[in-house]
């Protein structure tokens, strides 16, 4: 086994709001806003050709200091453990595979990843920094695997085909949303959403998972500014929609702000109950305000956060450790299947190994049947990891959450959603 370490010192590293209130709820420590992720993405984006040199190098491009280590180092060692693993069982391309460990929490670009001539990257983990620097690594040829990173804006980034991700992206958490709203009995629905690009954003998305429910009909939109310090107004013209269902998108403080303005508005003599409320993963960790709704309101509310443990036998602990694990096994099949580490042939064979095939849960089983000629499909320590052609997961697990008097959200339910859901 091979592990090398590099630091260098840089910018904060910073999660996006909806994961860093997924991480920090169970935690406990304190979320922080969402960001402005209005950024300008290429219009082109060719990657170069490397060719392999034989020996397959992965760089864990994960935090391991500062806030971001309380999911970084979990997912180091899951790094660390699929790297033993797939040693143990052999290796890659008749050798061991060799990993690099750096700090995503104190380097602000990929160049020291980039200079050490690795072929794959598992990370970043954070969508800021994967929107900011995956030019670069795809300009440089090199694939890169995400566990975490779940923005909307790489849906769509222009990452000539060497960008993956073992976690659902949000486009996917809002059709859970939308599944979520269907299975109250449908009707109408209000989307409210913060007024800023992640706001804007999953609303767009949930509009279009709405528009595949039947059972759902859009009544209609509003915006609300985080900036304004009274949401009255906001509130009460969501309520005299009388939509059935009220899907509440927003970071932890201002989304919460709004729940506790729409439980406000509502009439003392309401007739029947409440409308279902409906609400993103940021609001996990409004514990404070949301101790403070009535238990009229808050028994209403339910919702949808990506599926962050898993506890089967044999999996790594810790928050997303098993979409890193799975990221460097994929990595390392794909490597195998190909018969080279030239990075663009690695990238072409990550969707194959994962699905369509032989099933195979662990690299001992998978790189056999490889050998023997035969297709696989990797189901690994975080589920079915069946990629799409776009390097996105075409089926993805979330977690129903409601919340209890004390406003602390408890986990009722599993929620698998495709693609086409």
């Amino acid at each position: 086994m091979v592990f090398r370490t590099s630091r260098r010192a840089a910018a904060q590293y910073v999660l996006t709001a909806g994961l860093f209130a997924l991480i920090t709820t169970s935690c406990g420590t304190p979320s922080a806003s969402s960001p402005d992720l209005t950024v300008n993405l290429p219009t082109t984006t060719v990657g170069v050709q490397q060719s392999g040199d034989g020996v397959v190098r992965i760089a864990a491009f994960l935090p391991s200091t500062g806030p971001g280590a309380q999911i970084g180092t979990p997912m180091n060692d899951a790094v660390r453990l699929a790297v033993s693993d797939i040693n143990a069982a052999g290796g890659v391309l008749g050798g061991p595979i060799e990993v690099d460990f750096v700090d995503e929490s104190t380097s602000n670009d990929l160049d020291i990843v980039l200079q050490s001539d690795v072929d794959a990257i598992v990370g970043p983990a954070s969508s800021l920094n994967a929107l900011s620097m995956l030019n670069s690594s795809v300009e440089s040829g090199v694939l890169s695997c995400s566990p975490t990173a779940t923005s909307l804006l790489l849906d769509r980034f222009p990452d000539a085909n060497l960008f993956f991700r073992t976690v659902g992206s949000d486009s996917l958490q809002m059709a859970a949303l939308a599944r979520t709203a269907a299975r109250t009995g449908g009707g109408s629905l209000t989307i409210v959403h913060l007024d800023d690009p992640y706001g804007r954003g999953l609303a767009a998305a949930l509009e279009t998972a709405v528009e595949s429910r039947p059972s759902l009909t859009l009544s209609s939109v509003v915006p609300f500014s985080g900036a304004d310090p009274d949401l009255d107004d906001d509130a009460f013209q969501i309520v005299e929609t009388g939509s059935r269902i009220i899907a509440v998108l927003g970071d932890t403080a201002d989304g919460a702000r709004m729940l506790a303005a729409i439980d406000a508005a509502l009439p003392n003599n309401l007739e029947g109950s409440p409308p279902f409320v409906v609400v993103n993963d940021s609001l996990r960790d409004a514990t404070d305000v949301i101790a403070t709704i009535s238990n009229r309101l808050r028994e209403q509310i339910t919702g949808v956060a990506s599926r962050a443990l898993v506890t089967t036998v044999n999996a790594p602990t810790g928050y997303f450790s098993t979409n890193a694990y799975d990221c460097v096994v994929l990595i390392a099949l794909a490597a195998r299947q190909a018969g080279t580490d030239a990075p663009r042939a690695i990238a072409n064979q990550m969707a194959s190994v994962s699905s369509g095939g032989r099933l195979c849960s662990t690299y001992a089983d998978c790189a056999a049947l490889i050998d023997q000629g035969l297709q696989i499909d990797y189901n690994g320590r975080s589920g079915a990891v069946d990629l799409s052609s776009t390097g996105d997961l075409s089926r993805a697990w979330f977690r129903e959450f409601r919340f209890d008097e004390s406003g602390r959200e408890y986990i009722f339910n599993d929620v698998g959603i495709e693609i086409s859901s």
